[in-house]
């Protein structure tokens, strides 16, 4: 049996989270999902100084902001509806926005939240300031930030792999939401234990050798990887329409996926989220902070164990 989803978009009702809205339409169709839902989160304390301002109860203030909301809200709505024949429907909420967008989607159990990001640096903006920072961190469903004009379908993603299973839920995600693009796997062997054999002076074939063997564990790795994607869509009969590309580079994780992703056009990276630990909520702040900070494409952040459609 089919399951019904729902695509969560957090907006700022800025032309960023218009792009926003309109990929999630555009995947809520194409996936067959039940709706989208729009929501828009106020600070708690926006009807108080409102209220102080107009002269008015901070019950009238909220209010006119509801209302005010909800009618910007019902439009985009409408056009959602008209442009891409999905159901969407809209909710204003008071509160911390990170906080208020992962309680909605823990209480709808949606298969996706959406934001819309600012230009080329997602944490200097007002509303991917601290909020998507958090937002990164908090969510436990999967968490698309979208950076560009959407025009068509994803063609071009960009799998980063580490053969953990977070990469392994990404990379499920990655064909479920882009079933007609190209996919490039990429594992990026570390640096450090080559950079520490070269602090201790240790002889150049000794590296060279380190470095030959641990690019071919690398590529026999990610192969097992993709028939394993590839032989549990059979199991499921979900064959796919994609084209596969993978990738071994060694270097720095952060700095090759950007560098990648650049070379390929990528139109979007869709990355597996650590975080169970305070050690790995390290990783977000390095590797996928540098790939959300830096890159031009849009971003899939995937954490949770996944219940496709």
């Amino acid at each position: 049996m089919q399951n019904i989803r729902t695509i969560l978009v957090a907006t700022d009702l800025s032309e960023f989270s218009g792009r926003a809205g309109t990929r999630a339409a555009m995947l809520c169709a194409s996936l067959n999902w039940k709706s989208v839902e729009l929501l828009n989160v106020k600070e708690r304390g926006l009807p108080d100084a409102l209220g102080l301002v107009l002269k008015k109860t901070p019950t009238v203030a909220e209010a006119a902001l509801v209302e005010r909301a909800m009618r910007e809200l019902r439009h985009i709505c409408s056009l959602l509806q008209d442009n891409h024949g999905v159901r969407c429907t809209s909710t204003v909420k008071f509160g911390r926005p990170e906080a208020e967008i992962v309680a909605r989607a823990d209480e709808l159990a949606v298969g996706l939240t959406v934001i819309g990001a600012h230009g080329g640096n997602f944490f200097t903006d007002l509303f991917l300031g601290n909020t998507a920072d958090k937002l990164a961190r908090m969510s436990k469903t999967p968490l698309l930030l979208v950076k560009n004009q959407t025009t068509e379908p994803y063609r071009r993603v960009l799998v980063p792999v580490d053969f953990s299973e977070n990469s392994r839920r990404a990379a499920q995600m990655a064909l479920e939401i882009a079933p007609d693009a190209h996919i490039t796997f990429l594992h990026v062997f570390d640096v450090v234990l080559e950079e520490q054999m070269q602090y201790l002076n240790a002889a150049h074939d000794t590296i060279h050798d380190y470095h030959v063997k641990a690019a071919e564990e690398a590529r026999l790795d990610l192969n097992k990887f993709i028939a394993g994607l590839q032989a549990g869509r059979e199991a499921d009969h979900r064959p796919g329409r994609h084209s596969f590309f993978r990738t071994v580079a060694f270097g720095h994780p952060g700095h090759v996926i950007y560098d990648h992703a650049k070379s390929i056009k990528a139109d979007l990276i869709v990355m597996g989220k650590h975080g169970r630990s305070r050690f790995e909520e390290l990783l977000l702040g390095s590797v996928s902070r540098h790939v959300i900070e830096q890159c031009f494409c849009d971003v899939l952040i995937v954490t949770g164990p996944l219940q496709l459609a």
